[in-house]
């Protein structure tokens, strides 16, 4: 059976299986008025409106936003208060937006927009969608203010630094979601809370600050990271992972459940990763509300999260816990094993039982990662297709049942061995042994990309390896992903090579399983040996230890870029070589001299060694 056949079936089997057809195919997006606008508070509304018109307006300044944004609000306010007070009051919340950007002549004469507000919806909307611009560098770095300039500014109004905040934020990250910049700026105002009443206010900034930064950054990599895949893979890959992943966290509901939940969720990520800011916020909204008003039948888990406010919800409800297994759920899922109907089922909708699979073996499952069982899945339709020709089909079954378990148990011992690797090595030496593995798989990486790449699985195996065995493999396949995601994202921009190409571009649940099996790119032309290649500085011996690190990493991935077919013999061989000098020159008091003689004896054996001299 074809893979994409299988994926497939997600959106189709939803539209069968449940009542709710997914929004696009209801109505073209939400008839929520202007006037409607009351399950967010005004301060929430105002954060809204201020969000889409930086996202949209990207090189307009504050105050034009600003007076867009304020437009916007007063007719919110004026249409609550009488919905016959204005033509505008009844037309669908995101016309409203536009003709509120549209009706800025200045502005939209500024910024290109003319011809943009001179169309109709839908070909207004998508020609203003198609203005945005997420590329790093479209808008100037943002000039941050001393610590002592922001607490001032903070200080005398601080609705308008916290507004000043999240212009600059959303109009850099366009495609991002709303949820997301208002979590950021709520960091940020505990940080400027907290720091501006300390004595040494620009240290407490420079720790917590940069906590908020990485927040975000990571944040928006990962929604970059959803819309590679969508741009690349299209949506199934995506449906597939989602099925997985609800059928863990909401163990209690059924299979039109998960298929309507999965349908609507994906469908908010192409609503947010074409940009349309306000669908994506109110596509998620509505999955929310759905969620939090089915809890008996769904969670128990979300409660907390329900309390929240409604642009709180979506992201509490995906960090949530999983639910507890129903206590009436059987232990086995023998039903899709032993019983040759299950040949009939598949027969008569292979994708639709296929699909049951996944469902009922993730929710009996929860120490397992979506990503496996996305892959167990396809291997049971694999399965199927064997055994259900053969007369002896439920003996087959039985022994593809040996092969599943061996997947898993692979799975699990790849993982094993790592985190034995990274408990007797440490962070450094394991993060080294990943810079010579993906430095041959992908040589054409800068050090730096390099080092942060593993740098991120190192990380992984650190906090991971620590879990507890029921979230141990989800916890490892997650942030693994992330990396991965990352290195597929950089080659979506700069080709790497064509291996990294295909491990990107075949499937997303099995990319670490190809990632793993890549050796030294054969396609590579290896760094040529230059005098310069590999230099030895007095500073080997006073750099301060963190520094002395990066330095010898930097060292060895030159290495790998000349010599990507070394062995293990001779790496070590020349590390050993490598650390002797560094000893000998650092103990005698002319440093300088020592590497001057030692080095090119160094680099002159290790040649030796390579049989290049």
């Amino acid at each position: 059976m074809k893979w994409v056949t299988f994926i497939s079936f997600l959106f189709l089997a939803s539209l069968a299986a449940s009542k709710h057809l997914p929004r696009r195919y209801r109505h073209a997006g939400h008839q929520d008025t202007i006037a409607q606008a009351t399950e967010v508070t005004p301060d929430e509304f105002r954060g809204i409106a201020l969000v889409i018109s930086s996202q949209a307006l990207q090189q307009a300044t504050f105050e034009e936003v600003s007076k867009v944004k304020n437009d916007i609000v007063e007719l919110q306010k004026k249409c609550a208060a009488d919905e016959k007070s204005d033509p505008e009051c009844t037309k669908p919340l995101g016309t409203v937006f536009l003709d509120e950007i549209c009706h800025e002549q200045e502005i939209i004469a500024k910024y290109g927009f003319a011809d943009c507000c001179a169309k109709v919806d839908p070909e207004r909307k998508d020609c203003i969608l198609a203005h945005k611009n997420g590329t790093p560098g479209f808008i100037p770095p943002f000039q941050k203010p001393s610590a002592e300039e922001g607490c001032k500014a903070f200080e005398a109004d601080p609705d308008q630094t916290m507004g000043r905040y999240v212009y600059e934020i959303a109009r850099r990250y366009p495609f991002s979601k709303t949820s997301s910049i208002f979590a950021g700026a709520r960091k940020y105002k505990e940080v400027l809370t907290t720091c501006c009443k300390e004595a040494d206010k620009d240290a407490c900034f420079t720790e917590k600050a940069t906590e908020v930064s990485k927040y975000l950054r990571k944040e928006f990599a990962r929604q970059k990271q959803i819309c590679s895949v969508h741009r690349k893979l299209g949506e199934l890959p995506l449906r597939a992972l989602k099925v997985a992943q609800l059928s863990q966290k909401f163990p209690k509901a059924d299979f039109p459940t998960v298929l309507k939940l999965t349908a609507d969720i994906v469908h908010a990520y192409t609503e947010c990763c074409k940009g349309d800011t306000l669908e994506c916020l109110l596509d998620r909204a509505d999955v929310s509300k759905y969620i939090c008003s089915h809890q008996a039948t769904l969670s128990s888990k979300v409660h907390d999260c329900c309390e929240k406010s409604l642009l709180e919800q979506g992201d509490c409800i995906a960090h949530s816990e999983n639910d507890d297994k129903p206590a009436d759920l059987s232990p086995t899922v023998r039903e899709f094993i032993d019983n040759k109907e299950v040949c009939q089922h598949y027969a008569d909708n292979h994708t639709l039982h296929q699909a049951k699979f996944v469902h009922e073996y993730g929710r009996r499952h929860p120490e397992l990662s979506p990503e496996l069982l996305v892959r167990l899945g396809k291997g049971y339709g694999d399965l199927l297709e064997k055994c259900c020709a053969l007369e002896n089909v439920v003996e087959c079954l039985g022994h593809g049942e040996a092969e599943l378990k061996k997947h898993i148990s692979d799975t699990l011992e790849v993982m094993k061995k790592n985190c034995e690797l990274h408990a007797t090595a440490g962070d450094y030496l394991f993060q080294n042994e990943l810079l010579v593995l993906y430095t041959k798989k992908a040589p054409q990486l800068t050090f730096d990309q390099l080092y942060e790449y593993t740098k991120g699985l190192t990380k992984a195996a650190a906090k991971c390896c620590h879990e507890d065995e029921a979230h141990k493999l989800p916890c490892a396949e997650k942030y693994v992903s992330f990396v991965l995601g990352e290195i597929c994202r950089e080659h979506e921009m700069h080709h790497i090579n064509k291996q990294v190409c295909k491990c990107c571009g075949d499937s997303l649940t099995f990319r670490r399983e190809c990632f793993s099996g890549l050796g030294p790119d054969p396609e590579y032309e290896p760094t040529p040996f230059a005098s310069d290649l590999f230099t030895f500085h007095p500073d080997l011996c006073t750099a301060d230890p963190e520094v002395l690190k990066r330095k010898k990493q930097k060292q060895l991935v030159d290495l790998i870029k000349h010599k990507p077919t070394i062995t293990d013999e001779q790496l070590a061989g020349v590390i050993v070589d490598f650390q002797g000098m560094m000893t000998q020159c650092c103990e005698v008091a002319d440093h300088k001299t020592c590497f001057e003689t030692e080095g090119p004896k160094l680099i002159e054996r290790t040649r030796t060694a390579f049989g290049e001299s």
